[in-house]
């Protein structure tokens, strides 16, 4: 049976990849499975499925430093193709602050935009980089057919992961990076040989944009998604959920939710209005406010509303929390899954801040405002990644908190406004909703390794390691 290196640098891909066990047990019947993992996430909290041909191996970044240099120096500060970009510029903005950073962005004006690339960088890390002793007996060990890493080197974990696999020879693939990622992360993108990506947008970027070859990009539909599309033990229905939340099942239910900390900072604060219009009678009814937090919220923003006695309120985090030196510390566990997929299912309206939320939303037909104020937050509804949505106008963007209450209201009179905008924007970015984008990414894995092995026969790597 042969072999596939699966890293996951952290709690976001395990969720994605370890508590969906459908994925393990698909890739699992067809090869033998090396989850690499830092220690940390394999140490704490509860157990990742045990299943035959899985083995978990912890594996701890190498070299930090040199990715701390590459990545959030150089890379950063000299990069300039992805100057255009509304989502890099905002980075830009935010992160030019350290004096090293400044005095490279200087130096890179000197040059032609188009000298100092991702792939420049990423034939310098290849060749720079130390060949990795305990790596390398592990590839003499098990001697893996492929390299899979969740992102195409976004994290420190997956660069490491793909410049070591081109370091011997051995083919990559990225197969869980995000709807956004190629459009803020291309200066950190170190070109694996293939990527799995969740619908044919992601595929044009990567192909025109990127260079990627047309056949080494497949399309699986959204992972992570999968069971929103099946039943799942757990689920329930709204009145016995909503009940479980001390929620009224009787009124309907707007649902709040946050970004990642630092990104949207007027959320406890619209919020904090959001509750005294209700009590206005700004909504019909008086309806519930379930206020869901992002895994990376910052909790202590919101303890004004954690008191528990707010009529027809619920406020709660996602995720479980884990080892904070892995950088994502929340991780959602299959019971976390259930209960957003209903948090979702059972709202009869959305509010937040340009969030990936939004996406899911839409799977479920459920109407979503968009905050849009200050003004000086508009920015986030022209990210390349977004800017669809808007355009299409399956999102209402409320630019004033009185927008915010009157769009919030028409909706929980009539949420079937704009459904057909909301149905084609699931069409294009959620291409599959049979609950198994799971298997398409193991057959392309599976179409990988057979490409591979025609194009160069029985490969033998041991040869190329340094032992």
């Amino acid at each position: 049976m042969q072999t596939i290196f699966l890293f996951i640098p952290h709690h976001v891909y395990a969720s994605d990849l370890l508590r969906t066990e459908r994925f393990l047990e698909a890739l699992g019947e067809r090869f033998r499975v090396c989850v690499f993992a830092p220690p940390a996430l394999l140490a704490g909290g509860e157990s990742y499925p045990r299943l035959r041909n899985i083995e978990y191996i912890g594996w701890a970044l190498q070299r930090p430093k040199f990715w701390i240099l590459f990545g959030k120096f150089l890379r950063f500060s000299l990069i300039r193709k992805y100057d255009f970009e509304p989502v890099v510029q905002r980075r830009r903005s935010r992160g030019m602050g350290d004096w090293r950073r400044s005095a490279l962005r200087a130096l890179s004006c000197l040059m032609p935009r188009r000298w100092i690339t991702n792939d420049l960088f990423t034939t310098l890390e290849t060749a720079l980089y130390p060949r990795s002793r305990a790596f390398e007996a592990l590839v003499a060990r098990y001697r893996p057919v492929l390299i899979a890493t969740a992102t195409p080197g976004f994290t420190h974990y997956c660069a490491e992961a793909i410049i070591l696999a081109k370091k011997i020879g051995l083919p990559s693939v990225a197969v869980d990076f995000s709807w956004d990622n190629l459009h803020n992360g291309g200066i950190h993108f170190r070109r694996p040989n293939y990527l799995v990506v969740w619908n044919e947008n992601i595929k044009r970027v990567a192909v025109e944009e990127y260079g990627m070859p047309d056949s080494h990009v497949f399309v699986s539909g959204v992972i992570r998604f999968d069971h929103y599309f099946v039943s799942v033990p757990g689920e329930m229905e709204r009145e016995k959920f909503l009940r479980s939340k001390d929620l009224d099942p009787y009124e309907k239910t707007i649902l709040f939710t946050t970004v990642t900390a630092g990104n949207y900072t007027e959320e406890p604060t619209v919020l904090a209005n959001m509750l005294l219009a209700r009590g206005r009678g700004a909504f019909p009814g008086y309806p519930n406010i379930f206020v869901r937090l992002h895994p990376k919220e910052d909790v202590r923003t919101f303890e004004q509303f954690s008191h528990g006695d707010i009529r027809n309120f619920r406020l709660e985090r996602g995720g479980r929390e884990r080892a904070a030196v892995l950088g994502s510390t929340i991780e959602l566990t299959m019971t976390d899954l259930v209960n957003l997929k209903d948090t979702l299912r059972h709202a009869d309206v959305v509010v937040n801040y340009a969030s990936t939320i939004t996406l899911e939303a839409i799977v479920f037909d459920r109407p979503v405002v968009n905050i849009s104020f200050p003004k000086k937050y508009e920015c986030a509804y022209s990210f390349r990644h977004y800017k669809p949505i808007v355009d299409a106008r399956a999102v209402r963007l409320a630019k004033s908190f009185e927008e915010l209450c009157e769009s919030v209201r028409t909706y929980l009179v009539d949420s079937s406004l704009e459904r057909s905008e909301r149905r084609s924007i699931r069409e294009r970015f959620v291409p599959f909703g049979d609950g198994v984008s799971y298997n398409r990414v193991v057959s392309a894995i599976g179409e990988i390794v057979r490409r591979e092995h025609n194009r160069e026969g029985a490969r033998s790597v041991t040869s190329n390691v340094w032992l």
